[in-house]
């Protein structure tokens, strides 16, 4: 099925209708399992999801076409998911390929991703205490994304905090974005000590490196501003970011920031990156960015314009 302006895919006229139904039961006290049932192909369900455990080991399985995330830990101390192949097709509505959620001593090594959605995403929701982040000390190396809309990708929930996360010899080939670092104020929190290096990317449709402070998760069909007003509080803070030692071979822009007026994207380190791209630096509030042996080969000139070059301290 398609919405009426021939956009939007759906798998069901059912589905296609499903939030619709569901806001409408929301004001029907009386409301059956039988009034839902016509909603179950919008109320997709995660392939694997495993919750509130420790050490656990996901080691050589093929996953296809779920319906919606593929594999989502959420809550699990000593986690190891490895020689994994995950295979969504590029339409699939939400098919992220292998999302963690507030967890703790993660390793996600040599697996393949081809995703509808995220390739290999973290997520953290909660009221956690900045010292105490909801999502700790993951490692992610040897790994390969062949499309999604992100390679590596930080959020949207972001709120439980995060640190600690090695990205490390992986290739994003076709993505939409190469590092994705999404949130919005109302969902997010302090990201702090990320490193990512020694990756290369190839063929990135959208953006090299992103991080972005207005992401709307926006429903299949909305337009963008549709959504709730965001609150004041929950203001996504990223900050101590290193990259290091990246290679990207075509892109539609380089590097794209965008922070909030009362909280910039700040404290990102860049040190020996290449990137080819059409546009190069992408930036509003910002400070505090770092440019260490970076070559940015853009066709649009300047590849840092003035207004970003302020808040940007350039070395070789």
């Amino acid at each position: 099925m398609l919405s009426a302006d021939g956009k939007i895919w759906w798998p069901s006229r059912e589905a296609m209708g499903g939030e619709a139904l569901l806001k409408k039961l929301k004001n029907k006290p009386d409301a059956t399992e039988a009034d839902y049932l016509p909603a179950r192909d919008f109320l997709r369900p995660k392939m694997v999801a495993i919750t509130n455990t420790k050490n656990l080991l996901l080691d050589g399985p093929t996953f296809r076409n779920s319906p919606m995330f593929v594999i989502n830990p959420k809550g699990i101390t000593n986690l190891i998911i490895r020689n994994v192949q995950v295979h969504n097709d590029y339409w699939a509505q939400n098919g992220d390929g292998i999302d963690i959620s507030a967890s703790h001593n993660v390793v996600i090594y040599h697996c393949t991703v081809s995703a509808g959605d995220d390739g290999i995403c973290m997520k953290s929701s909660g009221n956690n205490a900045p010292d105490d982040p909801a999502l700790t000390n993951v490692l992610i190396a040897d790994c390969t994304v062949l499309q999604g809309h992100g390679g590596f990708v930080v959020g949207s929930n972001t709120d439980g905090g995060m640190r600690n996360i090695w990205v490390t010899d992986c290739h994003f080939m076709g993505t939409d974005i190469g590092v994705r670092v999404k949130s919005n104020a109302g969902r997010g929190g302090l990201v702090r000590d990320i490193y990512v290096d020694n990756i290369a990317m190839t063929n990135i449709l959208h953006e090299a490196v992103l991080f972005d402070t207005y992401y709307e998760d926006v429903p299949a069909g909305k337009a963008k501003g549709s959504g709730m007003p965001a609150e004041a509080t929950k203001v996504p803070d990223f900050q101590n970011f290193f990259l290091r030692d990246i290679t990207c071979k075509g892109a539609e822009t380089a590097l794209f920031f965008r922070g909030l007026p009362q909280q910039p994207v700040h404290d990102i380190h860049f040190d020996n990156v290449s990137i080819e791209a059409t546009k190069g630096v992408v930036a509003d509030d910002i400070r505090n960015i770092e440019f260490k042996n970076v070559r940015l080969t853009t066709v649009d000139q300047p590849a840092i314009p003035a207004s970003a070059a302020k808040n940007i301290t350039i070395a070789q």
